[in-house]
This record gives C-alpha cells, structure tokens and sequence, in this order.
C-alpha cells in the first residue's frame, strides 16, 4: 500500500517533468544552442514524446479534457508573449523606417512560399486536393518567433548574421504569424464555400482581411499607446516600481491576446510596436524606472 502523502498525479508529474527538463536544459543550454545550433524548441519536443503517450506515457494530455483547446490557448498565450517581445526588441522606429523590405517579405514573399509549399505537400500526398494543400501550407508558411530566436536571439552562430538581416528576420517572424490568417481562412472559405467562390472571397475579406487583421493592428495600436502613455505617467507621479515595470509587457500581453479573441496574435504584435519607441531602452536598463524622459 503506497502511502499516500507520495502520491503524485497527473498535474504533479507534469510540473516534475517540465521544470526538470527545463532546469536541465538550462546547464547546458550554452552548448546547444552555440556547438550544436539548436533551441529549446527541439528538446522540449524530444521530452515531450519521450515521457508522452507515444513514449513511456508517463503523462497523457489526451486524459486532460478537451485536447484541442488546450493546446490552443497554450500556444496563444506562448506565440502572443513572443510576438509582443519582438515588438518591444525592435530597434526605435524600425518598422516606419524598414516597411518597404518588411512589406516585402510579408506579401510577395510569404505569398510565394504558402503557394510552393502547397504544391510540394499536393505531390507528396495526391489524395488530398490543392484546396488541402493550401490549408495545410498556411499552417507552417509563417515563421515562427519562438524558433527563430535562434538566428536573432543571442549566441555565438546569431553573432554572425548581420544585425540588419536579425532585425528584420525578427520583425517578420513577429509579423507573420498574425498575418497568416488571410492564408489559412481563404483555403477554409474556399473549402466550405466550393459552390459560392464570390461568397467565400467576400467573407474572407470582410472577416478575416478587414476585421481580424486591419482592426486587430489598430486595436492593438491603441491598446499599446495608451499603455504606453500610462507608463509615462505612472513614472511621472512616481506610481510604479521598478518589478511591477519589468512584467507590466507580458500582462498586457495577455490582456490583449484575451480581448481580441482570434485576431489576438495580430492586436499584440502591433501592441509590442506602438509603445516601441520609447519602452524599448527601459526594459534593457536594469534602473530603467525613474529614467523616463518623454
């Protein structure tokens, strides 16, 4: 009879298994990231089929509950974090002074690519149809922040790309993923709507074009102004310390992921860049409070 104050369940296993790999990982991470040009991102995925139910099925999300919205909202929550810290990262101004390269990688050759890779998955697998292809291609056509944190982030192999190549690899990761969107809809309204094309391209750009990206980069746009313009005068009155100042981002960050549903990748990449200009060298000083100028 096992005694019971050394019962572990499922959320225990899951906390053991996630801070044990990431304390690990963490010793050692010099050494993966700089002699063997690799992430985070592979390991955790090694450890998670390791100990998941396609391995020792130490612990099994499937028993979780709904499977799908769990890995949903934890991939927004960990995307939206990551969009935002580009946004905040970026050089002052950076996107005014860079839009026509940005806007370049974003439509023409974004664009290219979701095509390409459609019609590279439309010949490895001949039983679905270009429809399909499309779809499955706007899934993995945009660049993910957390994943190219390699080449951007810090290190020795990132050391040796040119910082202006970094920056815009890293404005267009952050960029990308919320306006992925319009790739993915079009295939699925092209999908549901085969006998309507002119329904299916109406919706797209009503909903999808117009609301989930245009209004999503405003709302988000106003939501970082105001913030930022609450900063200003927080610190002008001498209302805000400096730990409530270091993790106000990552708040905002989910407060706007949470409002604005599923333009919410959009709303914080473009909520990380309106208060770009003048949070950017706050969050690297460490006596960064008390140091607002503007």
């Amino acid at each position: 009879m096992t005694w019971d104050q050394l019962s572990i369940n499922q959320p225990h296993l899951s906390f053991m298994i996630l801070g044990g790999f990431t304390s690990l990982f963490m010793l050692c991470s010099s050494f993966f990231k700089d002699q063997l040009y690799t992430n985070e991102a592979t390991f955790g995925t090694l450890c998670g089929i390791a100990f998941g139910p396609h391995g020792a099925n130490v612990i099994n999300p499937m028993s979780w509950g709904n499977i799908e919205q769990l890995t949903l909202e934890f991939s927004r929550v960990v995307l939206v974090i990551q969009c935002f810290t580009v946004g905040v990262e970026l050089p002052i101004r950076y996107v005014e002074k860079h839009w026509k390269g940005l806007l370049f990688l974003l439509i023409p050759v974004m664009s290219f690519g979701w095509l390409l890779t459609s019609l590279i998955i439309w010949w490895m697998l001949p039983s679905l149809s270009w429809l399909d292809s499309l779809c499955i291609s706007a899934c993995v056509t945009a660049t993910d922040p957390v994943l190219a944190n390699s080449l951007v982030g810090k290190g020795k192999f990132s050391e040796k790309v040119p910082k202006r190549l970094r920056d815009l690899l890293s404005a267009e990761s952050g960029a990308n993923d919320g306006l992925a969107f319009p790739f993915i809809y079009l295939a699925l309204f092209l999908l549901e709507y085969r006998s309507n094309t002119g329904k299916a391209v109406l919706d797209w750009f009503l909903l999808i074009v117009m609301y989930e990206c245009v209004f999503g980069c405003i709302y988000g746009f106003t939501i970082g102004y105001i913030a930022r313009q609450g900063i200003k005068l927080a610190e002008k009155h001498n209302l805000i310390d400096r730990q409530s100042f270091l993790v106000f981002y990552f708040v905002l960050a989910l407060f706007c992921a949470g409002s604005a549903r599923n333009g919410g990748v959009t709303c914080v990449g473009c909520d990380g860049l309106a208060p770009q200009s003048n949070l950017l060298f706050l969050f690297r000083d460490d006596n960064s409070v008390g140091k607002f100028q503007q």
